[in-house]
Order: structure tokens, then C-alpha cells, then sequence
């Protein structure tokens, strides 16, 4: 190889390795600049999350701004304040529990329904559709599928919600939105040792205490049926009866 064909090779080489490091640099570049930027997008997320939250906070105690407001909006929470005075002597097979003879339930009421699930969810009308998708899933898996019935006053609808929560095989929770009752309710649900499998719209509706838990999150309701599908098969399959 002559001297002219090795300054070609050399100057090739060096241009090569030169635009090379080059690239690298400018990829370097760029991801930190995109690690920035995402940086400052999550910054940005927690200030609007934390933005979010006082103003939950603020209607919160505007809707309870006097005692009456309060109770209308805390209702299932206060009612299950509510012990009676009459003493039971009934002894329970699932829990000998005074908070739940106290609601009138008796040992015949702790019998668990196989085919029964039980929705936590919000009565208001922005809701409804998120149930009736439930609905249609539990009934697609030989279920049928409750939920609590605001029809009934505030001091008799808890031993009945209480009633479904215990004879229910598992419960569905939709915790979007946050609604006191619904967390009231799902730490009952907790409390006696239930599957529970949570929904919500995105992530800053769920509270870190309980972010552990089985979430399906959904946009739309096509993606909670697909979604709820799969999760409510797993749940069976793990809880099967006498298994």
C-alpha cells in the first residue's frame, strides 16, 4: 500500500471515527434533554396532581360547610357509627364481630353467595355507565351484580350494604373521583378479608395507602370491560370456592 492510498485510508478512518463521535455526542445530548424535559413534565404533573387535591379538598369542605351537608355527603360513614342498643347473642362462624351483630346481621346473613359480586360506587349519574359495564362483565361470567340502593334512607341503606359486602364472593370498587362512602365501604370490604379489585379513571384518584392493591385503570369503557375481564378471571381463579 503506497503513501498516498494510506493518508486516504487514514483521513477516512479519522472522518468516520470524527462524524461518530459526533453522533455519540449529540445522542448524549438529546437524552439529557429529554430526561429534562420529562423531568420537568413529572414536576409539572405533581404541581397539577397537588393542584387537583386542594381544590378535591376545598369542595370537600364547601359540600360540608354545615352539619347537615356533611352528613348528606359522610351518610354510609355515620350510619355505620350507629350501634343499637340491643344485645345479640348470635355467635358468628365468619367473625365474632360486635360491629356487624350491631348492624343486624345474624350467622344465616355471613353465608358467602358464589355467584354474587358487589359494586362500590358512587350513586351519581356520571357513574352510571362504568357500572352498567360491570354489570355486563359479571353477567358475561355467570354473575350477578349488586350494589347499594340510595333509595332506602341513610340509616337503613348500611345493613344492607353491609349485607352484600359480606355475602358477596368479591367486591368491585370505583374509586374515582374519591367518594368518602366508596373508601368507607372498601375498608370494610378490606377489614373481612374480601378480593376487591379497584377502579379508577387514572392514577391520581388512588391514595398511595392503597396504589398496592389490584387497579384496572380505564379510559373509556371498552377498555374497562376488556380490562375488568381479564382481572375479575384472575381473582376467581385464585379465590375459588374451598380452595
Amino acid at each position: 500500500m503506497n503513501k498516498e492510498t494510506m493518508i486516504i485510508a487514514a483521513s477516512i478512518f479519522a472522518s468516520i471515527y470524527a462524524l461518530s463521535t459526533l453522533i455519540y455526542f449529540i445522542f448524549r445530548r438529546y437524552m439529557r434533554a429529554e430526561q429534562e424535559a420529562l423531568k420537568r413534565e413529572s414536576a409539572r404533573l405533581d404541581d397539577f396532581r397537588a393542584h387537583l387535591e386542594r381544590q378535591l379538598f376545598e369542595l370537600n369542605m364547601r359540600f360540608s360547610s354545615n352539619e347537615e351537608r356533611w352528613r348528606e355527603l359522610n351518610h354510609l360513614v355515620i350510619a355505620g357509627q350507629r350501634y343499637p342498643t340491643t344485645q345479640f347473642e348470635d355467635e358468628f362462624k365468619f367473625q365474632k364481630s360486635r360491629f356487624l351483630k350491631s348492624h343486624g346481621l345474624l350467622a344465616n346473613d355471613l353465608k358467602i353467595i358464589n355467584d354474587q359480586i358487589f359494586v362500590l360506587t358512587p350513586f351519581h349519574d356520571e357513574f352510571k355507565d362504568e357500572f352498567d359495564a360491570t354489570v355486563k362483565v359479571g353477567q358475561e361470567l355467570g354473575f350477578k351484580v349488586l350494589r347499594g340502593d340510595e333509595r332506602a334512607g341513610a340509616g337503613e341503606i348500611f345493613p344492607q350494604l353491609l349485607r352484600y359486602l359480606v355475602q358477596s364472593r368479591l367486591i368491585v370498587a370505583n374509586i374515582s373521583g374519591r367518594n368518602p362512602n366508596v373508601f368507607y365501604e372498601l375498608g370494610i370490604a378490606h377489614a373481612i378479608d374480601k378480593p376487591v379489585i379497584l377502579l379508577a379513571h387514572n392514577k391520581s384518584d388512588v391514595p398511595f395507602d392503597v396504589q398496592s392493591k389490584q387497579i384496572v385503570f380505564y379510559k373509556d369503557n371498552r377498555e374497562l370491560e376488556e380490562r375488568l375481564t381479564k382481572a375479575l378471571s384472575r381473582t376467581l381463579i385464585s379465590n375459588e370456592p374451598n380452595k
